[in-house]
C-alpha cells in the first residue's frame, strides 16, 4: 500500500508563499546520508582528506592554524602601510637635505652653521657631510685668520666645539679624516691646548676615528704650539707609523729606500703621507733642516711628480730666501701649482732682498729672479696674475737708490731713471697686449714707480691709460696715487685727487680714515700746500675728533728726513741697456705662453733653479749621475729578464721624463742643502756681531747674503761631500738653531773683556756679611755654556723676544769671597751675589783653611 502523501502546515497557513511562515511549522523531512555529504562537500571549501574523510569535518589544530595564519597576515599588511607612511619623507626634510647639499657644495659655512642642528635632528648628517662640514669650517678659519678677520672667529670655534662635541656622543656619524680638519683648525686659530684635549680623546678610539692623517695634523699642532719637544713628536710619529704601517711604510719614507724602476711611478695608495707631511713640518719649525730635507728627498723620490703643493709651500715659508726660492722652482718643475700667496710671498722676499744688496748687479741678478719666478709659474700650468706682475713692475722702484722727499735725480742718474722708466711702461703695456688681465694690479705699481723716480710724464700717461681702461680705483689705490703726486710736487693733481677722495668717502657714507689724512698731510707739505690743508680741517671739521686732528697736524709738521747715504755703485748706461734687455727677453718667453696658452718647451725655453743663473753645482754631471746610482740602486737587486718586454718612461705634466725628473731633484736637494749649511756658518758672525753689540741678532744690519758653492774636484770628493751631508749629527739638539758654541771665551773679546773690568772694579766695593773684599784682580775666567743656552727656560715668556743666557765662573782667582753669578737679561749685564748664607759659610771655610795651611790669597 503506497504511503499518503505528506502536506506541510506551512503551505495551508500560507500556500502562495510557504517559506515565509514560521520555521516550527516548516516539515522536516529526512535526508539520506549521501545527500549530507555531497552538501558538505559543495559548502566546504578544504579539500578532503584521509582524516576529514573518515570524521566528516576539520579537526580542531586545522582551525587553530589557519586563525593564525590570518592573523600574521593582517600584521604584515599593517606593518606594510606604516612603513609606507614612515618612508614617506616629508617636503620639509627634503628642502632641508638639499639646503644642506647646496651649502656643502658651495663652502658657505655661515649657511651650515645655521641648518646644523635641524639637519642633525632629522639625521642627515652622514659621514661624507661631516667630512665636508669640518672641511668649510677649517678653510674658514684658515682665511679668517690670514685676512686677520676676527668678526666671526668666536662664531666658527663655537661650532667647531659644536662638532667635536656631537662626534664624541655619537650624534653624528664620523669620518676619519674629518679629525684632520678639525685639529687643523685648532691649530691655525692658535687654540692648541684644544686641539691637544680633542687628540688625547682621538688617539684611543678605533680607526673609524682615528687616522693616520689624524696622526700627522696632531704632530703639526703640537710643534707649531710648541707643546712638546721635537723627540716626543718623532716618537708620536713612529708611533703613527707602526698603527698605520701601510705597504711597507717604513721602509719607504727611510732616506736610504730604493724606487723599484725609477722610469716609473710608484704606485702605492696606502702610504701615510699625511702622516710623513706633519713630521717633515716638525723638523722645520724645531730648525731640524737636515732631517726635514732627507724626508723632503724621499718624497720627490716617492711622488717627481706629485709632491703635495703644501710641502713645497712649507720650505718656501719656512727656510731662507735662496733655498726657499730653490723649492719654488722645485714646484713649478714637477707642475706643482704653488698657491697665489706663496707666490707673492717669494716675489716679496726677493724685492726686499734688493734693498739689502749694495751692487746694481745683484739688484738686477734678484730682479731676473722675479721674473724667472713668473715664467715658471707659467710652465707649470698655472695662470699669471695682474697682482704678480705688479710685484714685478714695483721692483723696478729699488734699481736706483731712494732719494728724499723733494730732492731729484741729477747728472748720469737721469738717464738711468728715464731708461728705467720707459723699460717697466713697455713691460706692461706689451703684456697686456699679449692677453694679460687687465686690472688696477698692472697701473698702481706704475704710478708709485713714477713717484719714486721723478718722473710726472710717467704718471700722467699711465692715468690716462688707466681712464681709458676703465679701471676703478679703490682707497688704498687712491693713496698711492697721492703720494705719488706729492713725490712729484703736482700741487693741481694733490687737490684733485683729494677732491675725488672726499667726494667717494661722502657718497658711500663713510668717514675719512687717519691713513687717507696721513696720506693727504705728507703730499701737502711735500708739495707746498700748507694753506690748503689747514682749509680741509675747517671743510672737514665735522668729521674730525680733537685726538684724530692732533695726530693729522703732527705729521703735516713732522721734518722730512734727509737723504739717505748710499753705497749702491751705478752702472753705466750701456750696462743698464744691457741688463734690461735681458729681463725683455725674459718677458718674451712669458708674452710667448700667454698668446700661445700652453708651456713651451722645457729644453728650448727651460728656466734656471737658483736665484744666481751662474751659480755652480756639487760636481761635474758624470760624477753626479754616478754618485746618484750609487745612492738609488741596490745592487744586489736582480736585474729583469730579457724577455721582459720594457715600460715606455713615464712622463711628467712638464713633459720631463719621470727617471730625469728625479735625478734633477736629488741635485737641487742636496744643492739646498749645501745652501743651509753655508748660511747657517754665516748665521754664526751675525750672532757674535749681535752678543758684541749687545742687540738681538734681528736687529742687526745684514747684507744680502749670496751662498757660492764650491764644486767638487772629483767623483771620491763629491761622493764624501754627499755623504757629509746626509750624515746625521749626534750632537745635534732639537730647537737649537746654531749647532755648536765655544766653551771658552778670548780674553780679548770686547764685551767679555769689558765685564771682566767692570767686574774687577765693582769687586772692591761689595760686602757680604760684614766680610770686606779685598783688592785682588782677576787672573783668568773660564766660562762654561750651560744647556738653559740652547733650550729656552721654562718661563711664561715671548720666546721670540726673551733672551735669557746664564754663565757662571768656575774660577776667579782672588775673588772667592765674593763668588757671583753674571746674568744677561735682554743684554744688559746684571751683578747678583749667590745666598748670603751659602757665600757666609763658604768663606769661613776659606779663612779656616788657610788658618790651617798658613797660606792666603
Amino acid at each position: 500500500m503506497p504511503n499518503p502523501t505528506c502536506i506541510s502546515l506551512a503551505s495551508v497557513v500560507c500556500p502562495s508563499a510557504p517559506f515565509l511562515a514560521p520555521r516550527l511549522l516548516r516539515a522536516t523531512a529526512a535526508v539520506t546520508a549521501t545527500a549530507l555529504q555531497s552538501q558538505q562537500r559543495a559548502i566546504s571549501s578544504t579539500p578532503r582528506c584521509c582524516t576529514n574523510a573518515a570524521k566528516g569535518k576539520k579537526s580542531g589544530r586545522s582551525y587553530f592554524l589557519e586563525m593564525r595564519k590570518r592573523e600574521r597576515q593582517q600584521a604584515d599588511r599593517a606593518a606594510r602601510r606604516t612603513d609606507r607612511r614612515e618612508n614617506e619623507i616629508s617636503p620639509v626634510v627634503i628642502e632641508l637635505a638639499q639646503e644642506l647639499q647646496k651649502a656643502l657644495y658651495s663652502r658657505d659655512v655661515d649657511r651650515i652653521m645655521d641648518i646644523y642642528e635641524p639637519s642633525r635632528m632629522a639625521g642627515l648628517i652622514e659621514p661624507r657631510a661631516t667630512h665636508s662640514m669640518c672641511q668649510a669650517v677649517h678653510e674658514a678659519v684658515r682665511r679668517d685668520m690670514a685676512r686677520k678677520d676676527s668678526s666671526r672667529m668666536s662664531k666658527l670655534l663655537h661650532f667647531i666645539a659644536t662638532l667635536v662635541s656631537d662626534l664624541r656622543e655619537a650624534r653624528i656619524r664620523p669620518h676619519n679624516f674629518a679629525y684632520v680638519h678639525l685639529l687643523s683648525a685648532y691649530k691655525d686659530a692658535k687654540h692648541f691646548v684644544e686641539g691637544r684635549e680633542l687628540w688625547n680623546w682621538l688617539k684611543e678610539q678605533e680607526d673609524v676615528h682615528c687616522s693616520q692623517g689624524a696622526y700627522g695634523a696632531a704632530i703639526e699642532l703640537m710643534s707649531y704650539g710648541k707643546l712638546v719637544t721635537l723627540p716626543e713628536l718623532e716618537e708620536l710619529y713612529e708611533e703613527g707609523l707602526k698603527r698605520y704601517p701601510g705597504t711597507f711604510a717604513e721602509y719607504h719614507f727611510s732616506p736610504e729606500a730604493i724606487v723599484p724602476d725609477r722610469t716609473q711611478p710608484v704606485l702605492i695608495n696606502d702610504l701615510p703621507n699625511t702622516l710623513f707631511q706633519g713630521i717633515i713640518t716638525a723638523r722645520l719649525h724645531s730648525h731640524d733642516w737636515k732631517r726635514a730635507y732627507l724626508g723632503f728627498d724621499t718624497l720627490l723620490r716617492l711622488y717627481p711628480g706629485r709632491t703635495a703643493q703644501r710641502i713645497f709651500e712649507l720650505f718656501v715659508s719656512e727656510r731662507p730666501l735662496f733655498e726657499a726660492y730653490t723649492a719654488y722652482m722645485l714646484a713649478c718643475r714637477s707642475g706643482v701649482h704653488i698657491s697665489g700667496s706663496q707666490v707673492t710671498n717669494i716675489l716679496n722676499r726677493l724685492r726686499v732682498a734688493m734693498t739689502q744688496s749694495p751692487s746694481m748687479e745683484d739688484r738686477f741678478m734678484l730682479l731676473r729672479a722675479m721674473a724667472n719666478a713668473l715664467y715658471a709659474c707659467q710652465q707649470s700650468g698655472a695662470a699669471l696674475r695682474g697682482i704678480h706682475v705688479g710685484e714685478f713692475i714695483k721692483a723696478f722702484e729699488f734699481l736706483l737708490p731712494e732719494k728724499a722727499p723733494g730732492q731729484d735725480f741729477t747728472g748720469e742718474e737721469v738717464d738711468l731713471r728715464n731708461t728705467i722708466a720707459v723699460t717697466a711702461q713697455q713691460i706692461v703695456a706689451d703684456l697686456i697686449q699679449s692677453g694679460l688681465a687687465i686690472s688696477a694690479s698692472l697701473f698702481v705699481p706704475l704710478i708709485s714707480l713714477a713717484g719714486k723716480l721723478r718722473a710726472p710724464e710717467l704718471l700722467k700717461q699711465t692715468l690716462e691709460d688707466a681712464k681709458t681702461a676703465s679701471i676703478t680705483f679703490f682707497a688704498v689705490e687712491k693713496r698711492t696715487l697721492l703720494a705719488a703726486a706729492g713725490q712729484i710736487q703736482d700741487g693741481d693733481l694733490v687737490k684733485a685727487l683729494w677732491s675725488v677722495i672726499v667726494a667717494s668717502a661722502n657718497n658711500e657714507g663713510n668717514q675719512l680714515t687717519y691713513n687717507d689724512w696721513a696720506t693727504f698731510a705728507k703730499a701737502c707739505r711735500r708739495a707746498e700746500l700748507e694753506r690748503y690743508f689747514e682749509q680741509q680741517l675747517k671743510d672737514q671739521a665735522h668729521s674730525l675728533s680733537n685726538t684724530l686732528e692732533k695726530r693729522i697736524r703732527s705729521v703735516m709738521t713732522t721734518t722730512e728726513p734727509g737723504a739717505a747715504s748710499s753705497s749702491l755703485k751705478l752702472m753705466t748706461g750701456e750696462q743698464l741697456n744691457t741688463e734690461l734687455q735681458a729681463i725683455q727677453g725674459q718677458v718674451e718667453n712669458i708674452r710667448a705662453v700667454l698668446m700661445s696658452g700652453q708651456s713651451l718647451s722645457f729644453e728650448q725655453s727651460p728656466f734656471y733653479m737658483h736665484i744666481d743663473p751662474s751659480q755652480s753645482s756639487l760636481g761635474t754631471e758624470q760624477d753626479l749621475r754616478a754618485i746618484y746610482d750609487e745612492f738609488t740602486t741596490d745592487p744586489h737587486q736582480p736585474a729583469a729578464q730579457a724577455s721582459a718586454l720594457p715600460n715606455a718612461p713615464a712622463i711628467n705634466s712638464t713633459g720631463i721624463p719621470l727617471d730625469e725628473l728625479r735625478f734633477r731633484n736629488w741635485v737641487n736637494v742636496h744643492e739646498m742643502m749645501t745652501f743651509a749649511t753655508l748660511y747657517s756658518a754665516a748665521r754664526r758672525g751675525t750672532i757674535e756681531k749681535a752678543i758684541i753689540q749687545r742687540k738681538a741678532p734681528k736687529d742687526v744690519a745684514e747684507s744680502l747674503f749670496i751662498p757660492k758653492i764650491t764644486p767638487a774636484q772629483n767623483a771620491d770628493e763629491l761622493r764624501t761631500r754627499i755623504k757629509q751631508l746626509r750624515a746625521l749629527d749626534p750632537d745635534f739638539k732639537p730647537g737649537q738653531i746654531f749647532r755648536k758654541l765655544r766653551s771658552k771665551v778670548a780674553d780679548n773679546t770686547p764685551a767679555f773683556h769689558n765685564q771682566l773690568d767692570e767686574l774687577k772694579e765693582r769687586a772692591t766695593e761689595r760686602k757680604i756679611h760684614k766680610h770686606v773684599a779685598k783688592e785682588s784682580t782677576v787672573s783668568k775666567v773660564e766660562s762654561e755654556t750651560p744647556d738653559e743656552v740652547l733650550q729656552p727656560k721654562d718661563r711664561d715668556l715671548d720666546p721670540s723676544t726673551s733672551r735669557w743666557v746664564t754663565r757662571k765662573i768656575n774660577k776667579v782667582s782672588d775673588l772667592d769671597s765674593h763668588q757671583l753669578n753674571i746674568t744677561k737679561v735682554g743684554g744688559y749685564d746684571k751683578y747678583r751675589r749667590v745666598s748670603d748664607g751659602v757665600a757666609a759659610k763658604k768663606i769661613e771655610d776659606m779663612e779656616k783653611g788657610n788658618e790651617a795651611t798658613g797660606k792666603g790669597h
